[in-house]
């Protein structure tokens, strides 16, 4: 699942912010984690989140409000834009499972 989230995120930043803001903001979350960042995101969303507070502050809300625009923009997925930042920030269980669900049903699209 981290492969889907990885091309999720780069493809809503790189669209937005542009390919280098995405190049630095993974380059950051790498440093931050020592690993794979999207892994992080699949497996506990809340402390990508925190990271992501590190770097942008309060922007890091907005930033994944602009993931959750864009997967249901581009994706079929059952989930507004801010279900999904609340779905990241929350990263209780029942979010780190909506949050696979929804990375399950991108996967399903961009095999088909």
């Amino acid at each position: 699942m981290h492969k889907v989230a990885k091309k999720v995120f780069e493809e809503a930043t790189g669209t937005a912010l542009g390919q280098t803001c995405n190049t630095v903001i993974s380059f950051h979350l790498k440093q931050k984690f020592c690993r794979e960042p999207y892994e992080v995101l699949v497996e506990d969303p809340k402390t990508f989140y925190k990271a992501l507070e590190e770097i942008f502050g309060a922007g890091a809300e907005s930033l994944i409000n602009l993931l959750g625009a864009f997967l249901t923009r581009k994706y079929t997925v059952n989930c507004t834009p801010k279900e999904f930042v609340d779905i990241v920030i929350k990263g209780d269980e029942p979010s780190k499972r909506k949050l696979k669900e929804i990375l399950e049903a991108v996967a399903n699209q961009i095999e088909t």
